[in-house]
C-alpha cells in the first residue's frame, strides 16, 4: 500500500478548497485545492506523535499531494458515486463520529488518586514488586473437550500431570502440549496473582474462556519493577479502565432511552 494510501483516514479526504486559507498555511496548491499546514500537522500526531524532522515533513508534504492527486482523479472519474465507495465513506464518517463520541465521554473521567494507583500496585505484587518472567509447560484443553470434567477432577486429586497427559492422548479430543516463556504481563491478572506463590515443579489450572488451561512450573526469574516504573503503567491502566467503564455506562443509557427496533437477522445455511 503507498503512504498516501495508509494516511488516507487519518487525515480525511477533502482538501481545503471551500474556504480561502491565509498564504501562511498553505504548503502547495494541486490543481487549485489547497493543502494546508494543518493537514501536516495532524496526519504526524496521528501517525507519530513525536518531533519530526524536516525530511519526515517534507515527505509527507509529498505524500499528501500525491493522495490529492488521487483523490481528483477518483472524483473526475465518478469513483465516488460508486455504491461500494459511497458506502465506505458513510461507513468511516460513522465510525469517526461514533469514536469522538466516546472520547468526548471518557474525557469526564477523573486521574486515578494516587491511593488508587498504590492499592493496585500492593494488590497485585507479581506484576510489580514481585515480577517474574516465567518457564512454564502449558496444557490446554478446549472448552468443548470430552475430557474436560476427568482431567479436572484429577487435578483436584492432585494426580500426576504426565500420568493425566498419557490418559489425554488416549481420550477423543484435541489439546496441546507445550513450553512456553511468559512474562507476568503476558498472563491474565488472575493467573499472575496465583502463580507468584507456585513453586518449581508445582501444577496450577485455571478455568478461562479458550477452556481448561494447566500450568507446571518450571522456573521463575525475578524481574521486579520499581515504584517509580509501576506508577505510571498503573496510572494508565486504570484510567483506560475508567475510561471504559464510563463508555460503557454512557452507552447502557443511551439504549435505555433510545427507541430499537429489531429484525430477525437471516441465518446461513
Amino acid at each position: 500500500m503507498r503512504g498516501w494510501m495508509a494516511i488516507a483516514l487519518s487525515v480525511g479526504l477533502v482538501a481545503c478548497k471551500a474556504e480561502k486559507l491565509p498564504e501562511t498555511q498553505v504548503f502547495a496548491r494541486v490543481n487549485g485545492d489547497e493543502l494546508s499546514i494543518h493537514q501536516i500537522n495532524f496526519a504526524l500526531n496521528k501517525l507519530a506523535p513525536k518531533v519530526a524532522t524536516p525530511a519526515e515533513r517534507e515527505a509527507l508534504a509529498e505524500k499528501l499531494i500525491d493522495r490529492q492527486l488521487a483523490v481528483q482523479a477518483a472524483t473526475k472519474n465518478g469513483l465516488d458515486r460508486r455504491p461500494e465507495v459511497m458506502m465506505r465513506l458513510e461507513e468511516a464518517r460513522r465510525d469517526i463520529l461514533a469514536a469522538a463520541y466516546a472520547e468526548e465521554v471518557a474525557s469526564a473521567f477523573d486521574k486515578p488518586a494516587n491511593e488508587a494507583v498504590a492499592r493496585y500496585y500492593a494488590e497485585h505484587p507479581g506484576l510489580f514488586a514481585e515480577r517474574k518472567v516465567y518457564r512454564l509447560r502449558e496444557i490446554v484443553l478446549p472448552a468443548d473437550s470430552p475430557a474436560l470434567a476427568e482431567t479436572r477432577n484429577r487435578l483436584n486429586k492432585k494426580d500426576d500431570l504426565n500420568d493425566i497427559v498419557a490418559s489425554l492422548k488416549q481420550s477423543p479430543g484435541s489439546f496441546t502440549d507445550q513450553a512456553v516463556m511468559r512474562s507476568a504481563e503476558q498472563l491474565p491478572i488472575e493467573v499472575v496473582d496465583q502463580l507468584v506463590k507456585v513453586k518449581r515443579g508445582e501444577t496450577i489450572s485455571f478455568q478461562m474462556p479458550r477452556g481448561l488451561v494447566i500450568y507446571e512450573m518450571q522456573s521463575a526469574e525475578a524481574a521486579p519493577l520499581t515504584w517509580q516504573e509501576s506508577m505510571p503503567l498503573i496510572q494508565k491502566f486504570l484510567n483506560k479502565q475508567g475510561e471504559s467503564a464510563l463508555i460503557a455506562a454512557d452507552f447502557k443509557r443511551l439504549r435505555s432511552t433510545a427507541k430499537i427496533t429489531r429484525n430477525q437477522l437471516e441465518s446461513k445455511p
